[in-house]
């Protein structure tokens, strides 16, 4: 059986599977509420449907008219979809680029057309055009990001890049061979057609891909992290807590855990309102930011109490960050919520070399520590002592504390 490709016919299948993903675009950007880059993609996806479209149903308009429009609205289109990349990863987005493309290039097909009748020229230009916007978007995503959106950012970047690539080889054939132009070389637009549609096919799921990554560790950010903070919490800091302090342990590095609390916080709600109280909050945690190296981990231990650990330093060393976090705290009265606060915190210190790289006895220890400088008066660093100590010693500091906690309230 002899079968052979015809062009119109591959040019509507480029058309219903640019249709489909478009379709599927616009389903995603629907129900994707906030996510930045989707409706660019829908958008730029429908301008190139309507570019094929009216580019392979010639006989509705004149034919270079045809042509001339055809082109501008796939320019047009891939500029889009080039704003909807740099929407996604949060850069600015120059609106006049893709007008300015779409009529740049159906100005050069209006001058091949009606000035210089060229073919070649014509295609070359279309080529070029079309091929710098592609190799625009690859640009964009063709960078180091985080796993897995790089998988997702490299999949989509090099079918941009390939079909950048691609489509400036055409114009370079097109430009220097004038046979290669037309309906006399069926096997060069036959290959164009499907690359382009397999392209189309593979950006829209790159970008469905791009979406799903980022809404996966959104999910996960906020699964591990305290909502008003941005700290971990809870049950982030210990898995992750105890990973470290494994590591540390092999390594035969120590390790250093503070639990920082804010002092007479309840009177700060109490007096200003729970508002300034989460304000209050936000603005301790950017002051122990200051002090923290970027393996440091901080966690939200409970309502106004903060775990950090500091991998590599020991209790003595430790106990100089500690102090710094406590004078940036008190060192003068800030303005929070338009209110003037004298915050102060209390600081717990237990060190492996101590207490050993069990993170619950770490905790265990900097808490009595925690509550040793409570009763001592707050506004004050207090390091963990031997086991034995700390536990003849645990419930007369809990009392002292309770009745200072007593007479402050």
């Amino acid at each position: 059986m002899h079968t052979e490709l015809n062009t119109y016919s591959l040019a509507l299948a480029l058309v219903l599977v640019t249709l489909g993903m478009t379709l599927v675009l616009i389903m995603a950007a629907w129900h994707s509420g906030s996510e930045k880059g989707l409706r660019h993609w829908a958008l730029g996806n429908l301008a190139l449907t309507m570019g094929l479209v009216l580019n392979i149903s010639q006989g509705l308009l004149h034919h270079s008219l045809s042509q001339i429009l055809a082109a501008g609205l796939m320019a047009l289109g891939l500029g889009v979809i080039w704003l909807g990349v740099r929407a996604f990863k949060g850069a600015s987005q120059p609106q006049a680029g893709p007008l300015m493309a779409a009529l740049l290039i159906m100005s050069l097909l209006a001058w091949f057309h009606y000035v210089d009748d060229n073919p070649a020229a014509r295609q070359a230009s279309v080529g070029a055009c079309l091929g710098v916007l592609a190799l625009l978007s690859a640009r964009e995503l063709l960078v180091p990001a985080r796993a897995p959106l790089r998988r997702a950012y490299w999949f989509t970047g090099g079918i941009m890049l390939l079909s950048g690539v691609g489509l400036l080889l055409r114009a370079a054939l097109s430009a220097g061979d004038t046979q290669m132009v037309g309906a006399d070389n069926q096997g060069l637009q036959h290959a164009t057609l499907l690359g382009v549609m397999v392209a189309q096919i593979g950006m829209a799921g790159g970008f469905i891909l791009m979406t799903h990554y980022r809404t996966m560790m959104a999910l996960q950010r906020l699964s591990e992290h305290d909502a008003l903070t941005g700290t971990l919490n809870r049950r982030s800091m210990l898995e992750q807590a105890r990973a470290v302090l494994e590591i540390t342990c092999q390594r035969g590095l120590p390790a250093t855990l503070l639990m920082v609390d804010a002092d007479h916080f309840k009177r700060i709600n109490d007096e200003f309102g729970h508002q300034t109280g989460d304000a209050v909050l936000c603005h301790l945690v950017s002051r122990i930011r200051h002090h923290m190296r970027s393996d440091d981990l901080l966690g939200r231990f409970g309502g106004e109490e903060f775990v950090l650990l500091l991998p590599g330093l020991d209790a003595s060393t430790a106990l100089d960050v500690a102090e710094r976090i406590r004078q940036a705290v008190h060192s003068h009265t800030d303005i929070i919520s338009d209110q003037a606060i004298t915050l102060s915190v209390s600081v717990g210190v237990a060190g492996t070399c101590t207490h050993g790289h069990d993170f619950d006895a770490l905790i265990a220890a900097a808490d009595s520590a925690l509550y040793r400088a409570k009763a001592m008066g707050r506004n004050r660093v207090e390091v963990s002592t031997e086991s034995g100590d700390e536990l003849r010693d645990n419930l007369a500091l809990r009392l002292l504390s309770q009745f200072r906690h007593n007479l402050d309230v």
